[in-house]
């Protein structure tokens, strides 16, 4: 008897915290038999019990909702299986709920009366919660996608006047460098450099809207001749700095050609920037399928086949904490007069790759290398059939 009691406690303990109940109706009937969990659902008060019954129950489904539950039901019933459901309802203060609810259809062993036996459980916060989601990543969106405008129409009307000035200037070094006197010709070429910064500037910032809002088609790219072509580019400066560029065997994947080009030839570029002047430069290029633990750890989509594109160097390295950073929009770890660049190189390749859906993070240590780890999708979901 008192195992029994407990099992009853427990059961409405469950049914209080998790918020459903159980039902079981003779279909036909007018009577309903309902857990106490489900008057709790309904708010039903104890004085008020006997207001339940079949047609009060389906008087409180929300018109939009009814007939769609009704079919259910009576397919259920005609074939003698099972349903499932998700509907509103008001409850018995005339409060909007959303519930799911799951049945059975079962014979009596006693009577042969068939029954509809199953549970409700109200999913209103849920829902509630899911919408207010969806309408904050709606409002992200909007949010990403003006600034992304700005940043475009912005640095593109920048570009003619920092023209004018930078043209201005220069014909002003050129015809009147020798009536400036040694100070205006210091603060001519100072003005003419910080021109240059401002146009590398404005060239990222083009380059960073212009990743964020891809306009060519999703294709087959074989990475193998992007880093082939990537490698063409940068020969002059593999030479100079004496690099050795080891490649493995890299995969096709359906991507965005111009992207993938600025993916490898930013990272490219970034270890041949950061050369150690210790040692000869080494850079290594290599692809593995990426294991169930690798795409499960980095939260990615675990129905996709994902590669791992591994750009290892033997450059200065840097410290691990700042393994985020270095990817946030003008982000620099060294000086303007160290190393040159914008500091948007890695924010834009941070950008292509989850344009693909994938994710790149950076291992490193302060003198000994650096190798990024790309994880990219075969295949694009949406253009899967």
């Amino acid at each position: 008897m008192s195992q029994l009691y407990d099992s009853t406690s427990y059961l409405r303990e469950a049914e209080s915290l998790l918020q459903f109940g159980t039902f079981d109706w003779e279909i036909g009937q007018q009577a309903i038999q309902w857990s106490k969990g489900l008057y709790d659902v309904f708010n039903i008060p104890p004085h008020a019990v006997d207001v339940l019954s079949f047609n009060w129950y389906t008087q409180q489904i929300l018109e939009p909702d009814r007939q769609a539950t009704f079919d259910q039901i009576d397919q259920a019933i005609r074939g003698k299986s099972s349903f499932t459901a998700q509907y509103r309802v008001t409850d018995y203060n005339g409060k909007e709920l959303v519930l799911l609810s799951q049945g059975q259809v079962k014979t009596d062993p006693l009577t042969g009366a068939l029954h509809l036996v199953g549970i409700t459980a109200d999913l209103t916060s849920k829902v509630q919660y899911q919408q207010e989601l969806e309408n904050k990543m709606q409002a992200l969106d909007q949010s990403n996608f003006e600034l992304e405008q700005f940043a475009y129409i912005a640095s593109h009307d920048l570009q003619e006047p920092l023209r004018k000035i930078t043209s201005f200037g220069e014909r002003i070094h050129s015809k009147y460098k020798e009536n400036l006197g040694e100070e205006g010709a210091h603060y001519l070429t100072r003005m003419l450099g910080a021109t240059q910064r401002m146009k590398l500037l404005i060239d990222s910032l083009l380059s960073y809207s212009r990743a964020s809002r891809p306009e060519e088609p999703f294709t087959p790219v074989s990475l193998q001749e992007v880093i082939k072509n990537v490698l063409s580019d940068f020969e002059l400066r593999i030479s100079e700095a004496q690099a050795t560029v080891t490649i493995g065997s890299l995969p096709t994947i359906m991507a965005l050609p111009t992207q993938m080009h600025q993916l490898l030839q930013n990272l490219i570029g970034n270890a041949l920037k950061f050369n150690s002047p210790e040692r000869p430069l080494a850079i290594s290029i290599n692809a593995t399928t990426a294991s169930r633990q690798e795409i499960m750890e980095a939260r990615l989509p675990m129905g996709q086949s994902f590669h791992k594109i591994t750009i290892a160097d033997n450059g200065i390295g840097f410290e691990a904490k700042y393994s985020e950073q270095i990817f946030t929009l003008f982000k620099r770890l060294h000086g303007r007069s160290e190393y040159e660049g914008a500091g948007m190189g890695l924010a834009i390749c941070k950008r292509i790759v989850e344009n693909h859906g994938g994710t790149i993070y950076a291992t490193s240590e302060s003198g000994q290398g650096t190798t990024f780890v790309l994880l990219l999708p075969e295949q694009q979901q949406n253009l899967v059939s």
